[in-house]
């Protein structure tokens, strides 16, 4: 057996991944390490005290069936199983339930980030619990966990701690409590608007406060967006990394006032492509100095380069538009490929064509397919019904089937084929770490795992479908 340090060395090597494409609020990457770290810990006695503190590092509890009571149960019964929890990602259904969740993190010293989704509450309490807990950050998922009962106790850095996640702004009218809780200490990641027109007016009546801790923009562009506010509002935001830019209602040539992709644009409609797809979205992302940016030379935009694309193809052209894609984004980290919803026209498509364009881009991390695994073909074989031979994949997901065989039958054809395509695809692209799949009934994430695939595929809760758009460019 090695020596324990290399081992300590070897385990913190399968669970920490600096370049991984999770969001490292939300998501600690050991959340989907654990398979790996299962299978070491079974080697020897060693080796699983080793592996104890990642395996319980990131713990998740709904908080239905006394669950937040059984952990509260579990942390009291072992300490060292209390000290291995980093991350706590916990729901609340009753005021019982709250008391029980703030009795635990007296017994959880070395926990570093709380994540707060339904039912729990950032509350006076909890407010003065982390303040003096070794908590680095309240990761709150939704904006109604903020209280407005307990604003007028609290200070200029109060909530310095506190972060939302998202917040969507929907009209002109501030929220006049987000403004309190700004001026408290509370940060947000990501910031949605409707419409790009909507953030200078609401932007002024903060009295030009900052969004402090802004990773994340998102806007929904209309017919004509005025984005003439967003270089300032660059500039006054250092720790914004991702803009994402939703044209799903701009029309081809409608207006000329969004530069980031225009070349592009003009491009794909001197090719006469610009019937065969919809641009439904793309992203700019900060990039290094060394990087060359594919934006317009404007200084208002230096060290921005277009990050992700989300494209509905109406017709398959042959991967002309993914190679011309390749030719302007080479550097591209998200794609998000859809065709028309099954009841709508099919889209069909040559799957070694699509599998050799999609691996022109050597930056991809997250790949995206809406609706696209029925629209796939082996040669002249009928799609889908051409993967029966992928039969050993079937199984390999966990998929709920009906209990009507037809039914059963069609599923594990598409399951089959989601594992045959990805893991074929993960073979071919290094680079990739996950997949998102919408092929209904089967729903969710497919991780790669040096060129493996896993996962499980389940309907989307709905705030998760509320939140594709940031996964989808």
């Amino acid at each position: 057996m090695l020596p324990e340090e290399i081992l300590h060395l070897v385990v913190e090597h399968l669970v920490c991944n600096p370049a991984s494409a999770e969001s490292q609020l939300f998501q600690l990457h050991w959340k989907h390490s654990r398979t790996r770290l299962l299978s070491l810990s079974l080697v020897s006695h060693q080796l699983r005290r080793i592996c104890m503190p990642f395996l319980f590092a990131y713990v998740e509890v709904r908080g239905a069936y006394g669950d937040l009571e059984k952990l509260r149960n579990q942390c009291l019964a072992s300490k060292f199983f209390a000290l291995s929890i980093r991350t706590l990602d916990y729901y609340c259904y009753s005021p019982e339930q709250i008391d029980i969740a703030h009795h635990l993190l007296h017994h959880l010293t070395n926990l570093s980030q709380i994540v707060l989704n339904e039912g729990a509450y950032v509350d006076m309490p909890l407010i003065s619990l982390i303040s003096q807990h070794s908590i680095m950050n309240v990761v709150v998922a939704s904006w109604k966990s903020l209280s407005s009962r307990c604003l007028d106790q609290l200070g200029p850095s109060s909530l310095s701690k506190v972060i939302l996640d998202s917040i969507r702004l929907r009209s002109q009218a501030p929220e006049h409590d987000l403004a309190k809780y700004l001026r408290c200490g509370m940060q947000i990641r990501c910031l949605t608007l409707p419409s790009s027109n909507l953030l200078m007016p609401v932007f002024s009546s903060f009295n030009t406060c900052k969004f402090s801790g802004l990773c994340e923009l998102e806007l929904w562009l209309d017919a004509s967006p005025d984005l003439s506010w967003l270089p300032s509002f660059i500039d006054a935001h250092p720790f914004l990394e991702r803009i994402r830019f939703s044209t799903v209602l701009v029309q081809w040539n409608a207006n000329r006032d969004v530069p980031f992709i225009l070349p592009f644009i003009d491009a794909v409609v001197e090719e006469g492509l610009n019937d065969t797809l919809q641009i439904k979205g793309f992203s700019i992302a900060r990039t290094s100095s060394s990087t060359a940016s594919s934006l317009p030379a404007a200084n208002s935009y230096t060290g921005w380069d277009v990050a992700g694309f989300w494209f509905c193809f109406t017709k398959w052209s042959s991967g002309r538009l993914l190679h011309l894609t390749h030719s302007f984004f080479p550097h591209i980290s998200v794609l998000s490929i859809e065709v028309p919803m099954p009841n709508l026209n099919r889209t069909y498509m040559d799957s070694d064509e699509f599998i050799n364009s999609l691996c022109r881009f050597s930056s991809l991390q997250i790949v995206n397919f809406v609706y696209l695994f029925r629209g796939l073909k082996f040669g002249s074989s009928e799609p889908c019904h051409s993967l029966k031979a992928s039969q050993t994949y079937q199984g390999h997901l966990g998929i709920r089937a009906s209990s009507h065989n037809a039914a059963r039958q069609t599923v594990n054809e598409l399951e089959a084929a989601l594992i045959c395509y990805t893991s074929c695809i993960a073979q071919r692209m290094p680079t990739v770490q996950k997949f998102l799949i919408q092929e209904p009934p089967l729903q969710g994430w497919i991780h790669v795992d040096r060129g493996g695939t896993s996962g499980t595929l389940r309907p989307l809760m709905q705030f998760e479908m509320n939140q594709l758009f940031s996964s989808y460019v």
